[in-house]
C-alpha cells in the first residue's frame, strides 16, 4: 500500500519538440475515445485514478468549466493520477486551475497529450512546469488532432468550426433525410453530430420540403438561414459567446456558396443511389446549375462509409492555414 504522507515526484516539463518515444498511455487513450464520443472537434474529458481504480471522469465541450464537479476530496490512500484529452490553453482550463486540482486532489501524476507545434500555435497553449507532481506529455498523432479544430478555429479565425451536411442523389438534387437515415446505423452516424448542445443552422427552403428537419429543429438549437451572409452573421455571434462548432443543413447549390466564400471547413454529403422518387431532369437547366457547382479546389475526402441505398462521403479543406508555415488540417 502506498504510503498516503509520501513525498510526491517533482518534475519540470516545457512543451517543446514531440516526444515521440514516450508511449501513450492506456487511461489517456480512454480520455481522448471519451472526448471523441461527444464531439470529434471540440470534446474535451478527464479520468482520475487512485491506484487502478477509477474514482471520478468527466466529458464536455471545449469552453466549458472542466473542472466545476471536483469537490475537495478524501486524503489520498493511494497514487492519483489525472488524464486530460488537452493541454491547458485557452477554451480548455488553466495552469492555475490545474495546480489548485493537483494541490487539492494531492495528485502525484498528471498527464495530456502534447501537440504539434502548428496545433499549439493555433490554440496558444501555455507552457507548463512544476514541481509537485511528475508531469507526462505523450505526442498526440496528427490525425488525433482533429478533435482540436473547433477550439483551434475558434482561437484563430474567430468563428466556429463548420461542418455542411447535405443529402442529394447523383445529380445533386436534393433527397430527403429520411432516405438516409433508413439505412442500418445511419441514424446513429448523423444524431452523433446533433445532441442537444449542438447549434443547427438549416436553408430555410429545406425546412419547407422536408419534415425530418423540423424533428431535427425540436431536438437541436437550430436557426434558419437564407444566405452566406446570414450564416456569417451567426459565425460571428457563436464566436463571441465561446461557441466553437456549428452545423449546417442544406443542399449542394448552397454549399457551394458557402465553400466559395470561405465560410465552410467540412461536408458530409449522402449520396442516395437506390430506392429514389422520380425526378425531373437536369438537363433544361443543366448550364444554370454548372455555375453553383464549387471547384472545391483545396479539398479532399477524408472517408466514405456506405449504406443501404447510398453513401456517405466525408470531406473537408486541407488549405485552411491555422498559422503562416502549416496548415492544420493538411493531412
Amino acid at each position: 500500500m502506498d504510503n498516503p504522507t509520501k513525498k510526491r515526484a517533482s518534475a519540470q516539463k516545457t512543451l517543446g519538440p514531440l516526444n515521440e518515444e514516450e508511449a501513450m498511455p492506456d487511461e489517456l487513450v480512454m480520455a481522448l475515445n471519451k472526448a471523441k464520443a461527444l464531439s470529434s472537434r471540440n470534446g474535451v474529458a478527464w479520468l482520475m485514478f487512485e491506484k487502478n481504480q477509477l474514482i471520478a471522469s468527466y466529458s464536455g465541450f471545449a469552453g466549458d468549466p472542466m473542472f466545476a464537479s471536483l469537490k475537495r476530496g478524501k486524503p489520498a490512500a493511494h497514487q492519483r493520477r489525472l488524464y486530460i484529452s488537452s493541454p491547458p490553453h485557452r477554451h480548455s482550463y488553466k495552469i492555475s486551475e490545474l495546480e489548485e486540482i493537483a494541490e487539492t486532489w494531492e495528485l502525484d501524476l498528471v498527464c495530456f497529450p502534447q501537440l504539434s507545434e502548428a496545433m499549439n500555435t493555433a490554440l496558444a497553449v501555455e507552457a507548463h512546469e512544476s514541481e509537485n507532481y511528475t508531469l507526462k506529455t505523450p505526442a498526440l498523432s496528427l490525425k488525433n488532432e482533429s478533435i482540436f479544430f473547433g477550439p483551434a478555429m475558434l482561437e484563430k479565425h474567430h468563428r466556429p468550426w463548420t461542418t455542411c451536411f447535405i443529402s442529394m442523389n447523383s445529380q445533386g438534387q436534393g433527397v430527403k433525410y429520411d432516405h438516409f437515415l433508413s439505412g442500418f446505423g445511419a441514424e446513429s452516424t448523423f444524431h452523433h453530430a446533433l445532441t442537444k448542445h449542438t447549434i443547427v443552422a438549416i436553408q430555410k427552403s429545406l425546412t419547407q420540403s422536408d419534415p425530418q428537419l423540423n424533428a431535427i429543429k425540436e431536438k437541436c438549437c437550430a436557426i434558419e438561414i437564407e444566405s452566406a451572409d446570414a450564416l456569417i452573421k451567426l459565425q460571428n455571434k457563436l464566436a463571441r459567446g465561446g461557441q466553437s462548432t456549428l452545423v449546417t443543413l442544406c443542399d449542394y447549390a448552397f454549399f457551394g456558396e458557402l465553400a466559395n466564400v470561405n465560410t465552410v471547413d467540412e461536408c458530409r454529403t449522402y449520396v442516395a443511389l437506390t430506392e429514389l422518387p422520380t425526378f425531373q431532369p437536369l438537363s433544361a437547366s443543366f448550364g444554370k446549375q454548372a455555375q453553383t457547382v464549387p471547384s472545391l479546389f483545396g479539398w479532399k475526402v477524408t472517408s466514405t462509409h456506405s449504406f443501404d441505398a447510398g453513401v456517405l462521403i466525408q470531406m473537408r479543406r486541407k488549405t485552411q492555414c491555422m498559422d503562416k508555415t502549416r496548415s492544420l488540417n493538411a493531412r
